[in-house]
């Protein structure tokens, strides 16, 4: 059994039970309700770079890879060819964290544009920086700070596995012999918040954190920890405090799984999956599992989900904020908002497991950087977070900014949340008031990526909304499945079409050639047209 967890002075805490903190919206706006959890997009600053980090996904993290092309993938149809997705100047990966193909995906893009350098003026100083310097030089602070406290340790993308810690263990251990992926293990304290009393129950939090070569941190995190050899490795790891996550414990039962046998969700069809490795790591006796869990299971896989997204922000509290005047939320009665990080709750309608009546949480948290900043090239000083922040800024404001069509070279990282598809009233509502509020919105819309006939039997679509926050500049995605004269009927604007490898044969769906992208005929900004 893993060890209680530390105990540490919490009188300091005043939990925030009256909600008084929380900004009301706009009067006849709810705020947004969410369906599932979509994915997260990571920029790649190279091709090889892509390669990589999807290969490690799938060698260290055991995630699927998704192809989107029937005749690649043939085990899931869904998945049908919707058109070019990549070309010369832009490639992607794709990628699933579950056993729920369209859930928990990961984006890796590459776009030629991350190398061409970008100008800005922040406070002063002219700074000339592509992506690609960018992320190699917050890569290097990464390293130099041991995967710890600096300006941009605090944007991370977290999973759970609810079956324990181990694999992540393994998988990171594989990542840094095949890819020279460096990590760390952390141990701090998960506050359970499935519990019917409080305080909530408080127990060891078990974290790897992992660098890719384009110096995202990921984290997986657990509350088990049940082979001998994992357990050793976190013997001597003392516990952080300030590592202090929320944590709901999903419902899930092992041996059933949607393809209605008994093998294990991930190797229902034929996903492309390491699983001679994986099976080699899990079978009994050679893995050390004591897990009363996992008795009689061979080769049973891990089982994780997108819960944190960790945002650096220079502002937490500003930026909290705003996401619960926008996003529905449960509050957080053990984590109060201070000057250095806010937590946003965020419900989904997504089942977490097998129960109808547990939900999914995912976990936003906003911190304030503490430490180093990042070197960057040709002599050009330091790079802090607020530096960074008012460089993306400055980018993303060029051209009208977002309610004006312009996807900024930065905008490819960013979070992806499904809205809930059958309440477009409530959603156009939402969209509208934060456009009336002054929040700059780019539009995006494109197949219905599980079904995409829809769009030739109910001329149905999936539309996206981009914004950030107020002093974060990392973006957000709220996707929708409509059709557009149902959007326009509640007021919406005509959403912009994703706009690459035109030169190269991109076919519009709708009509040859026709595409939806002069902001004075598309986006917000064709309101005020």
């Amino acid at each position: 059994a893993a060890a209680p967890a530390a105990t540490y002075e919490k009188s300091w805490q005043v939990p925030t039970t009256d909600n008084t903190d929380l900004v009301q919206p706009v009067k006849g706006a709810k705020p947004l309700e969410m369906g599932h959890f979509g994915k997260w997009t990571i920029m790649a600053s190279s091709k090889k770079n892509m390669d990589e980090t999807a290969e490690a996904m799938w060698w260290g993290y055991n995630m699927m890879e998704r192809f989107r092309d029937y005749s690649v993938d043939p085990a899931f149809p869904s998945y049908s060819y919707l058109g070019p997705t990549g070309c010369s100047t832009v490639q992607r990966r794709w990628l699933s964290a579950r056993h729920q193909p369209p859930d928990d995906e990961v984006h890796v893009v590459w776009n030629s544009g991350n190398q061409i350098q970008n100008k800005a003026t922040i406070d002063g100083r002219t700074l000339s920086l592509s992506a690609e310097e960018v992320f190699e030089s917050i890569r290097t602070l990464h390293v130099q700070t041991a995967l710890q406290d600096n300006q941009f340790s605090g944007q991370r993308l977290g999973w759970f596995d609810v079956t324990g810690i181990e694999r992540a263990v393994w998988g990171a251990r594989d990542n840094w012999e095949k890819f020279g992926w460096p990590y760390r293990l952390l141990k701090g304290i998960a506050v359970v918040q499935d519990q019917n009393y409080s305080p909530h129950q408080e127990v060891d939090l078990y974290i790897v954190r992992s660098l890719t070569r384009d110096g995202k941190l990921l984290e997986i995190t657990a509350v088990a920890n049940n082979a001998k050899d994992t357990q050793e490795a976190f013997m001597n790891v003392k516990t952080d405090p300030t590592l202090r996550y929320p944590a709901k414990l999903p419902a899930w039962t092992f041996g059933v799984t949607a393809c209605g046998s008994d093998v294990p969700y991930i190797f229902c069809g034929v996903p492309r999956f390491n699983r001679r490795l994986f099976e080699i790591q899990t079978s009994e006796p050679e893995s050390g599992l004591d897990s009363p869990l996992l008795e009689g299971l061979d080769g049973l896989v891990n089982i994780t989900r997108s819960a944190y997204t960790h945002v650096a922000s220079t502002d937490p509290i500003t930026d909290a904020l705003f996401l619960r005047k926008w996003l529905k939320h449960e509050p957080l009665t053990d984590f109060p908002d201070s000057d250095t990080e806010a937590w946003v709750a965020l419900p989904l309608e997504q089942v977490d497991g097998v129960s109808e009546a547990k939900k999914t949480v995912h976990y936003v948290h906003l911190s304030k950087p503490t430490g180093l900043s990042a070197e960057l090239p040709r002599g050009q000083g330091e790079l802090s977070l607020h530096d960074f922040e008012k460089f993306v800024r400055f980018l993303r404001e060029q051209e009208g900014g977002l309610d004006w069509n312009h996807y900024d070279p930065f905008l490819d990282e960013h979070v992806g949340v499904e809205g809930c598809h059958m309440q477009i009233p409530a959603v156009a509502s939402a969209l509208l008031a934060m456009h009336n509020d002054g929040v700059p919105m780019l539009t995006r819309r494109e197949l219905v990526t599980d079904n995409p006939g829809f769009y030739d039997t109910v001329q149905e679509e999936r539309f996206s909304v981009f914004f950030d926050l107020p002093a974060s500049t990392y973006a957000f995605q709220l996707r929708v499945n409509s059709d557009t004269d149902e959007l326009k009927s509640h007021g919406l604007p005509e959403f912009c079409d994703w706009d690459f490898c035109r030169d190269e044969g991109f076919a519009n769906y709708r009509e040859p050639g026709a595409l939806f992208m002069d902001p004075a005929v598309c986006g917000f900004s064709s309101l005020e047209s």
